[in-house]
Parts: structure tokens; C-alpha cells; sequence
């Protein structure tokens, strides 16, 4: 972003906060000192603007006045948050709602609820933020920079910790409404929380109901088609080439102008495919936003046993429902059919005849594939049971020290439906037709002849015997914990006292999951395969730190303190490990305070990255098209071009160097799985800062931060090729994974299971600008007094980089959108920039808050990244997604001490979503930018 970027935007910042915009809470006055509590990131008591490692707090007035349709999406406008799986996320998503810190994946960030771990959805390794009570949320503290040294495994991005009300008193009733200014989207969100203080401690129940909408990508002209980039220039309309009227993709056949593609005509008849206007648009069918129900309850205790002990209980339960609904099955495939099948047109059978790979007397192969409208969208629902529940002990032992102890059950259920899909054994069965019977040679199944040649000549029988629904996925999660800490004061040094922490942990984490037969047998045409996951890992850990002030109250210091700890973790299968922490402070006498901080953190491998089975999903590694696409092929010149030893490593004799060619549709079987014997991810952050407390100037804070995170065997699935023929380092070891035809030399295999494969690092700077003023009377609205907060988060990343395998070229995503950074994170656009602006006028029982959020422009990632496909200046017609503004308003009045109401306009100002093809849909990135236009939240909360 470049310094009149900057400068616009910081000027933006200081017009809001002129008179006309007012402060965020009513009762605060700023002469106040700050309360300290205990905060994320340390076991032991510190405060947002006093603590080693930054630290980001936001209150539920903040999530109510965003007036997003969702928690996850009032998170998202930090900066510091990469939004990930949410309410848009059709394909990829499976309905849940992640929190992804830094970019760095969710299942690196730490997501807690009152300070206590949450357990990660079905097999994977990422929190479904689903299922929190949004009611009782007081606040949200976001700690990024690495914090397994306190918590465990999984920080290593950091840490978003979920605070609930405690002392909730009396019956409470919020709802909220959410719809588009085009009357869509329809969110419904109603929560009912009773609450009793007694003498010795308080009771709160609650129950919630949140139902979403569906909207469908075809109900925004933004989204409704399919745009790609030409790479000569332009953007057109396009779409997918697998079409409802049928094609052969290979071989390619000469209509006098060339090999093409060929399509059926309404009688059956080869006509050549034109891919400027014979393409299938997929888009409209997509979900915009992916419809959700939800049912949740629960209830929050404690007691107190006596004046210093407490005893504490959670409970949590939730139910929901989401659906994903993707195009009619892309049918695509290797299949053989007979040249004297009846359903063939004369003109089709002498095409086959002419132009088909022979498969036996009377056979030939074709690479078939056909759009499935006749079955209609493919369809999954998701229903998933939440459970969770935490019982402990907590109090003091003497004046300067406590403890707490405490055990949690979490069990998650979820049950996947897939519908709409087809049989690709069926599909091969119903080609091979007896032509003196017009009946399948195999008649097993109730087979029915399919005709596929030509929109709309599959007949109601063929329908049916394709169909392939429903099916099912089971999966089972169970967590158990047991943990305990003791912390206090020991002894004091000459400069104050010295606090320590020391805690134990038990942890056992449990997952099944059971793919349908179909998914794991890649028998279908519309889903990848699924292979069944069962496993478990256990971790015994001990940890402990210490805050040690060194200087208090000397001329050049007010205060000067380390801070450092450590934690070891002995894995079941993973092992044992060993993370740390050391940092520090100097608070000058002037209100300056330096802060930083060193960590080495680490990941454990989740269940399915440990204990998937093996599976197979069938394709084909040089495809249809181009022989190149084998780094190996003589076309490729791949001993000029460095590789001849990785060719010869993966089973091409030297020399067949230069000479060999790969063949053109070629199937590949693809073997993925997981692996037990991973070993946990390391990370290493930095994070050094300044903090400002300006005195003279009330309520102003500023905080500048700069991070570094740098994550080592990082755990993916395996990209056999890549790894075998990076120029660099040819012939390694990942060239045995790769098996070639002994005769030909096409690659016939490729093993591919998860491993510790490569690198992250992000690198960047926080600024962190609040304040909170009290203004002059003559400017209160009413009851003679009013006030302004403004708060500034600006995110600036310098890094963001991934190396898939230790041997591989290190790709810098920051600034970039799509490929190839997509095809290695669960995101799709990587802004360097990222700003949120707010501020709030508030005068008696009215508030109003003005929101702005910036994103910086970004480059198309073939532009800089290209060379990983060998593609180098491309002439794009989309080189850069346009920056965004956004900017949100939000009304509130309080009409008694019982009931207030808050309005919200999202997108006030109508912008639209930045164009950025290649993305995986919608022609942007809708978790990042907003693709349903102005909107409109309303709020009303009741307490009596």
C-alpha cells in the first residue's frame, strides 16, 4: 500500500472523529484507572496495553454494533483474522465456522471459552464457533504470536479466548433480524437467558434458536456467471466444459480444422465442441450463502464451598443443520463402450470406429463426461450434535496464591446425506448394450441402456439405475481433559514480587469417521472420495511461568520485567516435545512501554491427518490435452531443463531421456491417506512492540507491533511430482512415490499420503490506535453529556509465504489472489493490507457507530507466481482486484433500563465485491469481500 493509500485513510480516521461521531460506552469515564484481569496468553494477570505479546479485546457492544449476519463474520473485520469457513463457503466449506489467525489455517489457532480449550469439529483440527452461546459473550481476546507454552498444542497462530457474563441476574430476551436490500438472506437469531445471584454464587440458563436463509449465486448479476481470464487480455464468460450434452475429451478428432472436443447434437449426432459458447455456466445453482439451523442450550454455575474455595460447571449443547448445493454431477471419465451399441446414431458409430482407442474385439475407450442435469443439484446436508461439559474447583490457598482444577467432556456427532450423485461402475455397465436385445450384457442391478449422447435422450429408466443416493458419512468426536494450575507470589525481588505458574494437563482426544462404501470405493462421479478415519492420540504435559520485574521506579525505568516459561508435551504416537517462551517489558518514565517476545510453539497432527485410511481416487496425471503436462516428456527437454535425474529416479532409463512422450489420457491412480508416524509441527514467533499511553491526551492508546511466525513440517497431503522434479533437487527421495508403466513409461501411480512436508512464515505489523473522550455538554444530544471513541486496526503483512516441501520453492502469497497460494490454504485472497476504522458518538441512552473497513488491492498470483506452471508473462485480463472500502452504520437506544434496540446498515454505501477470477467460485472471494449488498440488522434486547 503506498503512503497516499495511507495517508486517505488515516484522514478518514481523523473525520471520524470529529463531533458528529460518538463514543462506544455511556458510564465510562476515562480518569478511571484500567482494571487489570487476567488475560489470554498467561496464566498469570495482565491487561490489553500491559502485557508482553499483543493482545486484541473486543466487547459485546463491538459484536452487536457490527451487525453482521454472523459471530464468525463480526470477527472476521479484524485484521489479525483471515476469514475462513463461514456462511458463503459452498465449495469449499462443509457448513461449520472457522477462526483462521494470521492465515496460518484454523486448525493452528487456539479457540478457548472462558480460558479452557474447545474441542475441534469432526476429525479435523478446526473449532466450530458455531456452537458458542453468543448471548452470554462478554468479551473476545485475541492473542496472536504463538501461545502453546501456556495452552498446548494447536496455538501456534494464536488464540481467541471466549469470555462469558458470570453473574447474569433475571430473564434476558435478545433477537436480531438480518436481511438484504433486496429482501434475502433472511437470518433470524432469538436467545433466552435466565439468571439467578444468591448468596453464594449464580446460576444462568440459556437457550438460543438461529435460522439462515439460502441464497443462491444466481440471485447476484455478480455471481451468476462464470468469468475467466483469457490470459490474452480479456475476461469472459465461461463456464465448464463438462455439458449436458455429452463430450469425448480424448482423443481429440480432426472435423477438417484441427483436433477438438466433441459434443452430441439434440439427435445424437458428433458436432465440434466451441468452447467460446458450448460451455455449461455452473454459478447459479451455487449457494451465496449456505442455509443454517441451529438449536442450542446450556447452562453456566458456580459456588462457593466456602470464603476461598468455588466450585464451577459448564454445560453446552447445540444442534444444527447446514446444506451445501453444488452444480448436477460433472460425469467424467475413462470408459469402454461397443461400436455396435443400438443407442448409437450411424454417425457416432463410425466416428468411435474411426477415431476411438481400441479396448478388445467390438470396444473402444473414450474419455467421456457429461453434466448431470437430469439428477439435479448435488446436494449435502450436514447435522451435527454438540456436547460439552466442564466441572472444577478453584480458589485460594493462601493470600498470594490460588488454584484452579478442572475436567471437560466434549462429544460431537455429525451425519452427512449426500443426494444427487452418479455411479461411475453403473455409468461403464450401461454403455455396454447387446444390439440384438437392446439390453445391458450385464443385467445385474436392474441395468437399463444410457443414452448419454445428446441433451435430453437419457431416458426415466437410465435415470434411475445412474442415480447413486443416498449416502451416508458417520463421524464421532470425543475429547477429554483433565488440567490443573497453581500461581502466586513466592517471594519478592528488590523491584516487586515474582509471580510464577505451574500447571499439568491430560488430554485425550478421540475421532471415528465412517465413509460410505460408495465415497471410499470412488464409485462416485459427483464427490471426491472419502476414506474412513479411526484413531486416537493421548498427551500428558507439564508447564510452568514466571514474571520476574527487574527495575520499578528508577529514572530510566518505571518498570522493567521478563517474562518466560516452558511446557513439555509426551505424545501417544507423536512423541515428545518441548515449547517455550521468553520476553519482556521497559515502561519508561514517560508513558512508553517496549514489549517482546520469543516462542517456540508447535501442532500437534489431528486425527485425520494421522489415522485416514488409505484411499484411491482415480484420474489422469498428463490429462487429455497437452503430453507436457509430464515434466519428463521429450517436449519438456527435461535434461536442459534440469530434472533428468529425478525422471530417471522415478523409473525412466536414461535413456529414454529426450526420447519418451507421455501418452494422452493416461488414468493415474491417486493413493492419499494419513500417516501415524507424523511428528508435530514447530513454530517459531517473534513479536516486538511499542506501546503509548498518552496522559495529556485522555484516552488515547497506541500500540505498534511487528510479528514473525515461522512454521517448520508443516503436515499436508504429499504432491508426489512436485516434490520428485523440483529443478533444484532432483532425484530425492519423493521420486520413489511415483510409478511408471515399465513398458511405456506413463505414469501409472502416484503415491500421495500425508507427511511433513514443508514451510509457512507470515511476517508483519499490527497499529492499534483507541480512544476514548469525554466531549463538552453543549454537544450532548441527551441528558447533558456525551462522548467519542474511535478505535484504528491496521494490519500490514510484509510475508506471507509457503514452501509445500522441503525441497520446494518458497511462494510469497502476500498481495496475491488464487493460484497457486489457494491450492495450498483453505483461503483464496491474501490483501497486505487490511484497516478497520470505527467510531462511536454516545450521548445519555443514544449511540451511533460508524465502521469502516479497507482492503488493500491485490495482484492476480499467476502474475508473480506463474512459473511454479511454467506460465510466465501471461497478458491477464484480470491482473489486480480493485481495493475495497466498506462502511457500516449502526443506531442504538436504550427506552429503559429493561429494553434497548440497535439498528445496523451494512455496506451503507452499496460497494460492490473486488473481481478476482480463478478463485474457487463466485468470480470473488466472498468471505472477504461482501457480495450481498447493503443490508439491514436489527436488534432488540430485553433484561428484567
Amino acid at each position: 500500500m503506498n503512503a497516499t493509500h495511507i495517508a486517505c485513510v488515516l484522514a478518514l480516521a481523523a473525520a471520524a472523529s470529529t463531533p458528529a461521531i460518538y463514543a462506544q460506552g455511556n458510564d465510562q469515564n476515562v480518569d478511571e484507572p484500567i482494571e487489570e484481569i487476567v488475560v489470554t496468553g498467561s496464566r498469570l494477570v495482565r491487561r490489553d496495553f500491559n502485557a508482553p505479546s499483543p493482545i486484541a479485546t473486543l466487547d459485546s457492544e463491538f459484536l452487536a454494533a457490527s451487525g453482521q449476519a454472523t459471530l464468525e463474520e463480526s470477527l472476521n473485520q479484524m485484521p489479525q483474522i483471515q476469514p475462513d469457513f463461514g456462511r458463503s463457503s459452498n465449495n469449499p466449506g462443509d457448513g461449520t465456522a472457522r477462526i483462521n489467525l494470521r492465515d496460518l489455517g484454523a486448525g493452528r489457532s487456539l479457540v478457548m471459552l472462558n480460558g479452557r480449550r474447545l474441542a475441534p469439529s469432526g476429525v479435523g483440527g478446526a473449532v466450530d464457533v458455531n456452537n458458542i452461546p453468543k448471548a452470554l459473550i462478554d468479551r473476545v481476546e485475541i492473542i496472536t504470536g504463538g501461545a502453546t507454552t501456556v495452552y498446548g498444542s494447536d496455538a501456534i497462530a494464536g488464540v481467541a479466548n471466549f469470555i462469558t457474563r458470570d453473574d447474569f441476574d433475571g430473564f434476558g430476551i435478545d433477537t436480531s433480524a438480518y436481511v438484504t436490500e433486496v429482501g434475502d438472506s433472511n437470518t433470524y437469531d432469538i436467545n433466552v437467558t435466565y439468571g439467578l445471584n444468591f448468596d453464594k454464587g449464580n446460576l444462568t440458563l440459556y437457550a438460543g434458536y438461529y435460522d439462515r436463509e439460502e441464497t443462491f449465486a444466481g440471485e447476484r448479476e455478480f455471481t451468476s456467471v462464470v468469468l475467466t481470464d483469457t490470459w490474452e487480455g480479456t475476461v469472459v464468460e465461461s463456464g465448464s466444459s463438462t455439458i449436458p450434452a455429452g463430450m469425448v475429451f480424448a482423443p481429440r478428432i480432426d472435423f477438417g480444422n484441427g483436433p477438438v472436443r466433441v459434443m452430441f447434437d439434440a439427435n445424437g449426432d458428433p458436432v465440434p465442441y466451441d468452447p467460446s459458447t458450448d460451455f455449461y455456466n455452473y454459478a447459479p445453482v451455487n449457494y451465496l450463502q449456505i442455509p443454517l439451523r441451529r438449536v442450542s442450550g446450556g447452562a453456566m454455575f458456580h459456588y462457593d464451598l466456602s470464603s476461598s474455595i468455588e466450585i464451577y460447571a459448564e454445560l453446552q449443547l447445540a444442534k444444527n443443520s447446514a446444506t451445501q448445493t453444488l452444480a448436477p454431477v460433472p460425469a467424467a471419465g475413462f470408459f469402454e463402450i461397443n461400436t455396435d451399441n443400438p443407442v448409437l446414431t450411424a454417425a457416432t458409430r463410425q466416428l468411435f470406429i474411426d477415431n476411438l482407442f481400441p479396448a478388445g474385439p467390438g470396444l473402444v475407450s473414450m474419455g467421456f463426461s457429461r453434466r448431470m442435469l437430469d439428477l439435479g443439484p448435488r446436494t449435502i446436508k450436514n447435522e451435527r450434535e454438540y456436547s460439552r461439559v466442564v466441572t472444577g474447583l478453584r480458589g485460594e490457598i493462601t493470600d498470594t496464591w490460588d488454584f484452579d482444577v478442572w475436567a471437560t467432556y466434549t462429544k460431537g456427532d455429525e451425519t452427512e446425506f449426500f443426494l444427487n450423485d452418479a455411479s461411475s461402475s453403473r455409468m461403464q455397465q450401461g454403455l455396454l448394450v447387446d444390439p440384438l436385445t437392446g439390453q445391458c450384457f450385464d443385467p445385474s442391478g436392474g441395468c437399463v441402456p444410457l443414452n448419454l449422447f445428446g441433451e435430453g435422450n437419457l431416458s426415466a429408466e437410465g435415470l434411475a439405475f445412474l442415480r447413486f443416493d443416498p449416502f451416508t458419512n458417520l463421524t464421532s468426536r470425543t475429547q477429554k481433559l483433565l488440567s490443573a494450575f497453581v500461581r502466586g507470589a513466592p517471594f519478592d525481588s528488590w523491584a516487586g514480587p515474582i509471580n510464577v505458574a505451574v500447571g499439568v494437563e491430560w488430554r485425550s482426544d478421540s475421532g471415528d469417521f465412517q465413509a460410505d462404501e460408495a465415497l471410499f470405493s470412488d464409485d462416485t462421479l459427483g464427490f471426491f472420495p472419502r476414506a474412513s478415519v479411526n484413531g486416537s492420540e493421548s498427551v500428558k504435559e507439564i508447564y510452568a511461568e514466571a514474571s520476574i520485574p527487574l527495575f520499578e521506579g528508577a529514572s530510566f525505568a518505571e518498570y522493567i520485567g521478563i517474562e518466560f516459561g516452558g511446557r513439555y508435551s509426551d505424545y501417544e504416537h507423536a512423541g515428545g516435545v518441548d515449547t517455550w517462551k521468553f520476553g519482556g517489558e521497559w515502561a519508561l518514565p514517560v508513558p512508553v512501554r517496549f514489549r517482546a517476545m520469543f516462542q517456540r510453539s508447535v501442532r500437534a497432527p489431528d486425527i485425520a491427518e494421522a489415522f485416514t485410511e488409505q484411499g484411491l481416487r482415480q484420474g489422469s496425471f498428463v490429462g487429455s490435452t497437452n503430453s507436457s503436462n509430464d515434466p519428463c516428456s521429450a517436449s519438456n527437454d527435461p535434461v536442459a531443463s534440469g530434472i533428468g535425474s529425478g525422471c530417471v529416479a522415478s523409473g525412466i532409463p536414461e535413456s529414454q531421456l529426450g526420447i519418451y512422450e507421455a501418452g494422452l489420457g493416461v488414468p493415474t491412480d491417486y493413493i492419499f491417506g494419513g500417516n501415524p508416524s507424523l511428528i508435530p509441527e514447530t513454530a517459531e514467533t517473534f513479536t516486538a512492540g511499542i506501546v503509548l499511553d498518552f496522559d495529556w491526551l485522555q484516552g488515547v492508546q497506541v500500540s505498534l507491533d511487528y510479528f514473525d511466525l515461522q512454521v517448520e513440517d508443516t503436515i499436508g497431503g504429499l504432491d508426489a511430482a512436485l516434490a520428485c522434479y523440483d529443478a533444484a533437487n532432483t532425484g530425492n527421495v519423493f521420486c520413489e512415490n511415483i510409478t511408471r508403466d515399465p513398458v511405456t513409461y506413463d505414469v501409472i501411480r502416484l503415491y500421495e499420503p500425508n507427511i511433513n512436508r514443508g514451510s509457512l512464515e507470515v511476517e508483519g505489523t499490527d497499529t492499534q490506535i483507541s480512544l476514548e473522550s469525554d466531549l463538552p455538554s453543549g454537544m450532548a444530544v441527551f441528558d447533558g453529556s456525551a462522548g467519542l471513541s474511535v478505535d484504528l486496526v491496521w494490519t500490514h503483512m510484509l510475508k506471507n509465504t509457503y514452501q509445500e516441501t522441503v525441497f520446494g520453492t518458497v511462494i510469497d502469497c502476500a498481495g496475491t489472489f488464487a493460484w497457486p497460494c489457494q491450492e495450498n490454504r483453505d483461503t483464496s485472497t491474501y490483501p497486505t493490507d487490511r484497516i478497520m476504522l470505527g467510531a462511536t458518538y454516545h450521548s445519555g441512552d443514544f449511540d451511533i457507530r460508524l465502521s469502516v473497513r479497507w482492503i488493500d488491492e491485490v495482484e492476480n498470483g499467476l502474475a508473480r507466481n506463474g512459473f511454479v506452471y511454467g506460465l510466465t508473462d501471461l497478458d491477464l485480463g484480470n491482473p489486480t482486484g480493485d481495493a475495497k472500502t466498506y462502511t457500516d452504520l449502526g443506531i442504538g437506544y436504550r427506552f429503559s433500563d429493561n429494553i434497548s434496540a440497535r439498528l445496523t446498515i451494512a455496506n451503507l454505501t452499496e460497494t460492490s465485491p473486488a473481481l478476482v477470477t480463478e478463485v474457487w467460485s463466485g468470480n470473488t472471494d466472498p468471505t472477504i469481500y461482501d457480495v450481498f449488498g447493503r443490508s439491514y440488522s436489527l436488534g432488540v434486547s430485553m433484561e428484567f
